[in-house]
Order: structure tokens, then C-alpha cells, then sequence
């Protein structure tokens, strides 16, 4: 019998990724150009190629363009010292000195604009590479799961975080994800879940504490029966409570997205052969003679 192979969420296919983003797409501009006395027209057709690699090459460098603007407009400001024009470059300059040697300890995470500004001065192809190393630590981060165990409090601790990647590994085992909406599906559910469990355990355990709290008043004044717990302490309660059937509709309600995803997905057809993933199943087809 084969055994199913283990997938992860976020697998991301390099080669595909890198071919992707070096397509080159043509597009085509035209400018007009109005002449006031005459009214004749003049038109410019020119044929741009573009790829997605080089478009956010240039939405980084403008942004780097924005930040040292921005650092010299703070010198010239009263709250940066009012300086002149050429005293505020002079600083920024001074400053984009330190930024390039305190970067070098930065996490990609930390690293802000003016840090890659400051590179720019000296290399673009130096920040651009810093910027490579940013995008990659972020797509380690969600291929790895930290990014969505972040956002339940799982960089807390190291057991937690294991707890949140342990539930993400069995919902990828059994619904092996293709792509990144898939994987956003399973990162969902498990946020969900976890989240759910956590607010159980908290109006499990705030119900514990009113119940022994109320036994030791009634042991305490030797009074039977119950006591109903105060409005505030039947709020925390009903909080947790409804906090935690919410998360289960969230994960109820992803899973069906999930499920009907995969209902109504095209028909695969496979020439030849091979592990094909029919819905949540895994078919071995074999080549016909």
C-alpha cells in the first residue's frame, strides 16, 4: 500500500513562482499632445514590456525615494530643528551612515524604509538584494506557520507554538492543500480552532472558579442550596461562552467554503498517470497500454 505523502500548507514551487514573475506583458501607451493654436493632435504609441519582478523593483525604489524625502523634510521641520535646505541633507546624510551599519543586526521584519534608503545611497543593488531577503523570510514565515500562530499568541511560548503547527499539520495531512487559497483555508481553520479551544478553556475555567467560590461562602456561613453568580462574574462567563461558539462558526463555516471549493473545481484529466489529487482524495491512475 502507498503511503500518503506528507504536505505541507504554503508549499510554495520556486521555479514556478520566479517564472511567474519574469513574464514579460507588453503594454501599449499613448500620449496626445494637443497643439493650443492649431488644435492638431500629436500621438506617441510606445510599447512597454514589464514583468511583476521589475514593477515591485520600482514600487521599492520609489519608496526608498519617499523615505529619504521624508528624513529631509524632518530636519527642515521646527520639530527637526528648522534647518536649512542644505544643513537637513547634510543630517540626513550623517544619519543614513549609522542606519548602514545598525541594519546589519536587524531582523528582516525590523528593517524600515530609511534602512534601505540609507543602502540605496551607497548600492540600490544592495537594497534591492535586503529586499530579497525580507520577502523571503516572509514567505519562510507562512510556509512555516508563524505567521498565522502569531496572531493566536503562539510566539509566546515554544510549546505553543508547536500546539498550533500540531493542529495546521493534521488539517493539511487530511485535506493535502493545492495553492495558496487552499493553504489560506487550512491557516484559517486552525486559527479558528485554536482560538475556540482557548475561550472553552476559559469560560470552563471561570465557571470552576465562581462554583468553589460560591461552596466556600456557603460552607463559610453554613447556608444550603445555590447562589447565583453576580451580574459581572455571569458576564465574563457568557463572554467566553459566546467568544467560543463564535470561533466554531468561523471553522465551520471555512470548512465548508473548503469542501465546496473542491466540489466545484474543474475536472482534471491526466495523460499520463500518475498521483492525482481528485477533492480530498489521493487517485494512482495508470498509463494505458
Amino acid at each position: 500500500m502507498q503511503e500518503t505523502k506528507k504536505k505541507r500548507p504554503f508549499a510554495v514551487d520556486k521555479e514556478k513562482r520566479k517564472a511567474r514573475r519574469l513574464a514579460l506583458r507588453r503594454v501599449e501607451r499613448t500620449s496626445v499632445r494637443v497643439d493650443e493654436e492649431t488644435g492638431d493632435e500629436a500621438r506617441l504609441t510606445k510599447t512597454v514590456e514589464q514583468c511583476p519582478e521589475r514593477a515591485e523593483s520600482l514600487g521599492i525604489v520609489q519608496e526608498m525615494t519617499r523615505a529619504y524625502i521624508a528624513s529631509i523634510d524632518y530636519y527642515k521641520a521646527d520639530y527637526g530643528g528648522s534647518h536649512t535646505h542644505d544643513e537637513a541633507v547634510k543630517k540626513s546624510l550623517s544619519m543614513n551612515e549609522w542606519r548602514r551599519e545598525y541594519v546589519k543586526s536587524l531582523h528582516p521584519e525590523k528593517v524600515e524604509w530609511s534602512h534601505l534608503a540609507a543602502i540605496a545611497e551607497v548600492d540600490v543593488k544592495d537594497s534591492l538584494e535586503l529586499w530579497d531577503r525580507i520577502r523571503e523570510t516572509a514567505d519562510s514565515e507562512l510556509e512555516s506557520g508563524k505567521r498565522a500562530a502569531a496572531i493566536v499568541g503562539g510566539r509566546s511560548e515554544p510549546y505553543a507554538l508547536a500546539q498550533f503547527g500540531a493542529i495546521r499539520n493534521s488539517f493539511a495531512d487530511q485535506w493535502q492543500p493545492n495553492g495558496g487559497i487552499e493553504s489560506a483555508m487550512i491557516d484559517m481553520m486552525t486559527i479558528a480552532f485554536s482560538l475556540q479551544m482557548y475561550w472553552s478553556q476559559v469560560a470552563h475555567q471561570r465557571s470552576i472558579e465562581v462554583h468553589n467560590s460560591q461552596e466556600k461562602e456557603l460552607g463559610r456561613y453554613e447556608n444550603r442550596g445555590w447562589k447565583s453568580p453576580y451580574q459581572h462574574e455571569a458576564g465574563a462567563i457568557d463572554q467566553a461562552y459566546k467568544l467560543a461558539d463564535g470561533y466554531n462558526r468561523q471553522l465551520l463555516r471555512v470548512l465548508r467554503q473548503l469542501r465546496d471549493l473542491r466540489r466545484y473545481a474543474p475536472v482534471i484529466i491526466q495523460n499520463n498517470g500518475g498521483q492525482v489529487n481528485v477533492g480530498a482524495q489521493q487517485v494512482n491512475v495508470q498509463q494505458s497500454k
